[in-house]
């Protein structure tokens, strides 16, 4: 059983977080969630400049490739907490791989689901502790 079982379904909403009562969750939000549920550092005070700075969908890639980039490494075999950058069809996103290996993620249809593996392609980043 995966400690991310209870996120799956919650659906698309810019801003919340898992937990917050509105059934619904951001890319960031869910990331951070699944990176507090693995014991790890969740960089939820590190996403306030989103909010800040930026409207629904209008996120640029290059920010959350800044974000990969000064806030992990690659990681070169995967591990729960991993996280990858997602192409969308609005806007990009991050997925993060859970606790049973498996990509946590908001999928086209606006709802967290969880793959069960990770594409043998898909860049992975290991965020620094």
């Amino acid at each position: 059983m995966s400690l991310c079982n209870d996120l799956i379904g919650l659906s698309y909403g810019y801003g919340h977080r898992p937990g917050d009562g509105s059934g619904q969750t951001d890319c960031f939000q869910l990331m951070c969630v699944v990176h507090q549920r693995l014991g790890m550092k969740d960089y939820a005070d590190d996403f306030d400049w989103v909010y800040r700075h930026y409207a629904k969908e209008s996120v640029p890639a290059i920010r959350l490739v800044r974000w990969l980039l000064q806030h992990s490494t690659a990681s070169v075999e995967q591990q729960p907490g991993d996280v990858a950058m997602l192409p969308g069809t609005i806007a990009a996103a991050f997925a993060t791989v859970s606790d049973v290996g498996g990509l946590v993620y908001i999928g086209n249809r606006g709802r967290v689901v969880q793959a069960p593996t990770v594409p043998p392609n898909l860049k992975l980043y290991r965020p620094l502790p």
